[in-house]
């Protein structure tokens, strides 16, 4: 690939530290004591920088990208000059972003390496290091690795020099996250390739953009390939001479945001890269009779969707064609589906997966998709009710097809045996609740079902009721097929349920089923905390 090259007004980054989140023991300060701290300017609506007390001997500090101080962006780097101060004279390792505001007190802390464990706590994880500029100037960085809480004050604070300048960090809301989607946690193998994705399309953009301190120079670019991924921004890096270290434990941080000239600022999650993991390529899997391969990985096709089981190692799938603009990270063997298709229709998707080691492989995938079938899916479990058990234990069905479903010869299976449901037909679209026959419907414990809400009463819904203690159920259908399933989590507690995040949630994918506070016949509302 060709990037135009990035400028880089800094020389080479002297030294960089880590601080994690158990704070690392500090380096002596060769300073024996801290100054008292000069109090703060007033700062201006439209200040970028803030100095105290002589700016030629001061330290200075700016933001990242560029902000008033108190209305800083979550995703940032600190930037101090340090004017006329000696490379050896600076200690990274001592410069700190601490949550809340730092006083004399706790900059002697710092200054002489001895962190009380309350001012511990309140470090953020960051990494530091020192550039020099054309002036002679020094200047020090520090990025913290996670976003910084909006509306929150924060203080940058150094033991060596000793300094602390504070920000706040704007509200929510003023600058969107884009969370990193590759390479995944706990298995980078690459310090040349990361994406980015977030919920809203994203303007086009090709800017120069390096890795620090030190690391691989490139180009931000829209999409998680060419042409796929509009919601999503990437960094493509020239490969990195051996001097910058492409060695494990090293740690580098991406550009802090993306789109900087554009009105709207949009933050990129700092998690940092690291040679976390050896390379795992994509390895084609062998597809079951029912399926095809797609890529590495094998597809179902079916009406209006395809299920994908994605190959053996972690996968970024990147899929467009057809109205689809998708991209998925999949760990190994994870199951994810494509949606919505046109039925009965010769398909044809444009298909990119990259691998842990930023390694890109395109291809095109046809298919005809069938006529438009039921998808009926164990949406949502209560199997354990603040009410009477097993009577107010329910089972939630959904019908995600575009036809309506008979029922008919339909068992719901647990560990204990299999309950027949009872011949109706279900509509697209609709909800119906696996109830025992003295199911109450207002029992005032548990979240009522709508009125108008399909009732199936079953003589008895699992062998002595649902396990508290969480078990997998099944749905067959009435050739004995499994056509969905929920997994068996931990016990949730009592008046909790077991839904599925949306009804095209694979079965078996790692977040498919969250518990949470029922909803009976209704949309399953994630993330809520039982009043």
């Amino acid at each position: 690939m060709n990037h135009r090259p990035p400028t880089r007004p800094l020389r080479a980054p002297r030294a960089a530290h880590v601080l994690p989140l158990a704070l690392a023991p500090l380096v002596a300060s060769p300073l024996s004591c801290a100054p008292e701290l000069a109090v703060p300017p007033r700062l201006d609506d439209d200040a970028v920088t803030a100095t105290a007390g002589d700016a030629d001997a001061v330290p200075e500090l700016q933001i990242d990208p560029a902000a008033p101080l108190d209305a800083a962006p979550p995703v940032l780097r600190l930037r101090v000059r340090l004017p006329g101060t000696a490379a050896g004279h600076v200690d990274p390792g001592r410069a700190l972003v601490l949550r809340g505001k730092v006083g004399a007190a706790h900059l002697r802390q710092i200054e002489q390496g001895e962190l009380s464990n309350a001012l511990a706590e309140r470090v953020v994880p960051s990494i530091a290091w020192l550039n020099e500029a054309p002036s002679g100037d020094l200047w020090l960085t520090v990025a913290p690795l996670a976003p910084l809480a909006p509306g929150e004050t924060y203080a940058v604070a150094s033991g060596s020099p000793a300094f602390s300048h504070h920000i706040q960090v704007a509200t929510e809301g003023s600058s969107p996250v884009l969370p990193r989607l590759w390479p995944p946690p706990d298995a980078g193998a690459s310090l040349t390739l990361g994406v980015w994705c977030g919920d809203a399309p994203l303007p086009d953009t090709a800017a120069a953009a390096a890795l620090a301190p030190g690391g691989p120079a490139g180009e931000l670019r829209r999409g998680a390939v060419d042409g796929i991924g509009a919601r999503c921004v990437r960094f493509e890096g020239e490969p990195a001479p051996a001097a910058t270290g492409q060695a494990d434990g090293v740690l580098l941080v991406g550009p802090p945001s993306a789109f900087a000239g554009d009105p709207a600022v949009v933050g990129l999650d700092p998690r940092p890269f690291t040679m976390e993991s050896e390379p795992f390529p994509a390895v084609p899997i062998v597809c079951a009779p029912d399926e095809v391969p797609m890529g590495p990985g094998c597809a179902q096709v079916a009406d209006d969707r395809i299920l994908v089981r994605s190959a053996d190692a972690p996968l970024l799938w990147a899929v467009a064609g057809e109205g689809l603009d998708e991209v998925l990270a999949a760990a190994p063997g994870e199951p994810f589906v494509l949606a919505p298709l046109p039925p009965l229709t010769a398909i044809e998707l444009d298909l990119a997966t990259i691998d842990n080691a930023g390694v890109v492989e395109r291809r095109t995938f046809s298919a005809m998709t069938r006529a438009p079938m039921p998808h009926v899916v164990i949406n949502e479990v209560l199997a354990n009710p603040r009410g009477a058990e097993p009577s107010q234990e329910w089972v939630e069905l959904y019908n995600d097809g575009d036809v309506p479903a008979d029922l008919t010869g339909y068992v719901l299976a647990d560990v204990g045996g299999e309950t027949e449901l009872p011949s109706i037909s279900l509509n697209p679209g609709t909800y119906a609740l696996v109830v025992n026959e003295d199911y109450i419907a207002e029992d005032e414990l548990d979240p009522p079902a709508p009125p108008e809400a399909l009732l199936l009463r079953v003589p008895k819904l699992g062998n002595h009721g649902l396990s508290n203690s969480g078990e997998p159920l099944k749905l067959k259908d009435g050739g004995g097929a499994v056509v969905s399933r929920s997994p068996a989590l931990p016990e949730p507690k009592a008046g909790m349920s077991l839904a599925r995040m949306r009804p095209r949630a694979p079965d078996g994918a790692a977040g498919s089923f969250v518990t949470g506070w029922p909803t009976p016949g209704r949309v399953n509302i994630m993330n809520q905390e039982i009043p």
